[in-house]
């Protein structure tokens, strides 16, 4: 086995899990849902924001 393949695996393993929980909070927790989807609202108004001055280009 080469040094550091095993850090590897664990990092995949990690991240494949958090993806799921998050997954699932979304399909069955209606607070985290309303969560997300008002997170969504803010960024979408703040990158309008950000083009605004017609430049064209984001700051």
């Amino acid at each position: 086995m080469r040094r550091g393949q095993s850090t590897v695996e664990w990092m995949l393993l990690v991240s494949v899990l958090s993806v799921g929980l998050a997954l699932a909070a979304y399909a069955f927790i209606p607070g985290f849902r309303q969560g997300i989807d008002g997170l969504d609202d803010d960024l979408g108004s703040l990158y309008r924001q950000a083009e605004t001055n017609g430049s064209g280009d984001m700051r």
